[in-house]
Formats: C-alpha cells, structure tokens, sequence
C-alpha cells in the first residue's frame, strides 16, 4: 500500500526533524528526572547529558527505519508521538499554549499523507478524520485547562497581566477566568479549523500528483 506512493522529500524533512529532536528530548528529560530526584545535585548534568547521547544513538540506529515505515506505524505510537509533541511544546514555551497550535497542523499533514498512502477510502476515511480531529481537540482542551491552572495558581497574576497588556487597572479574578476561557475556546476552534483544512488539503495534493 504504502509504496504506491513515494514519500515526499519534505516529508522527510519534516518528520525527520521532528523525530530526530523528540527522542533525545525524551531520553534527555527521562533521565534528567531520574538524576534530579534520585541523586545529588551535581550528578544532575551528567545524566541529562547520558539521556541526551543515548537519545543521538537511537537517532542513528532507528530514524531511517522509523522514516521508512512512517505511514505504516502504529495508530498509538503515532498518538503518543503527538501527546509528547505536545507536551515539550507546552514547555518550552512555558505554558503559553499558543504555539500548541502548531501540532495540529503537523497532525493534519500527516493524516492526510497517511490516508493517501494507506488507500483510505469512504467511508471508512471520514471515520478516521473524525478521529484525528477529536484527538487533536482533547489534546488542545487538555492544554488550556492545564494553563488554566497554572495561571490561577499565580496569586498576582492581575498585576502580571496588568503590566504585560499595559493597562491602566489590575484584572479581577472574574475577568480572568471569563478571558480564560474566552481564549481557550479560541485556540481549540483554531486547533480544529487548521487540523481539518490542513489534512483535507494535503488529501487534495496528494491526489492531485498520484
């Protein structure tokens, strides 16, 4: 199935980059946690280093194949793949979920791509969309509620945003929440619009040129 069509070089790229960082990062993390509550300070370096080069070799020995075998790779490697994009994204931008937004249009490249390559049809290919938007959707409403706690976890979160939007009053509690949520929704329905516009494009393409 999968060799009727050809990956494409920016497929490659794209999944090759992203895979290529997340497994040091995951390995990096692993480790880093096990140094930092199982031993001393000091040793912490060293094991965030261990993971990291562990990470490298697994990048050596398996990104070729897992390339190779993109389209073929389980559904649940392939949603936690996302999860964990997910969450390193969440913190490197340090729980401003904004970015997030990126994942969904990876996830809907990568749908479209596997739908094209896997032979996909009706109705079995709506029902597999749903699926993907869904999960995209949860994901994201996962992310805003953990926002969400974080910043009302932070007592002077008023006077953080006061000074950080330049307005002349500190924000109550109530319009806190409300822009909470007011935001929220926002980027679950921009989560859901690119994930769908950017799978059902890519079907478009990929159609276009078999």
């Amino acid at each position: 199935m999968t060799d009727k069509i050809p990956m494409y070089k920016i497929d490659k790229i794209v999944f090759g980059a992203i895979l290529g960082i997340m497994i040091p990062a995951i390995c990096s993390m692993i480790t880093f946690l096990i140094g930092f509550y199982e031993f001393e300070e000091k040793y912490i370096p060293y094991f965030f280093i261990a993971g990291l080069v562990a990470g490298l070799v697994v990048d050596i020995l398996l990104l070729k194949k897992l390339l190779n075998d993109l389209f073929d790779l389980p559904l649940w490697i392939i949603a936690c793949t996302f999860i964990l994009c997910n969450i390193l994204i969440y913190g490197f931008f340090m729980g401003f979920p904004v970015f997030n937004l990126l994942t969904g249009i990876v996830a809907g490249y990568y749908s479209g791509r596997r739908i094209i390559a896997g032979n996909i049809l009706t109705p079995r290919r709506e029902n597999f969309i749903g699926k993907v938007l869904l999960f995209s959707v949860l994901v994201m409403i996962f992310i805003c509620f953990s926002s969400a706690f974080l910043a009302l976890s932070e007592k002077t979160i008023g006077e953080e945003l006061s000074g950080m939007l330049g307005l002349s009053f500190v924000p109550g509690k109530g319009l806190i929440i409300a822009g909470i949520i007011a935001g929220g929704l926002v980027l679950i329905g921009l989560q859901y619009m690119l994930t769908r516009l950017v799978l059902y494009k890519t079907i478009e393409f990929s159609d276009s040129i078999s």
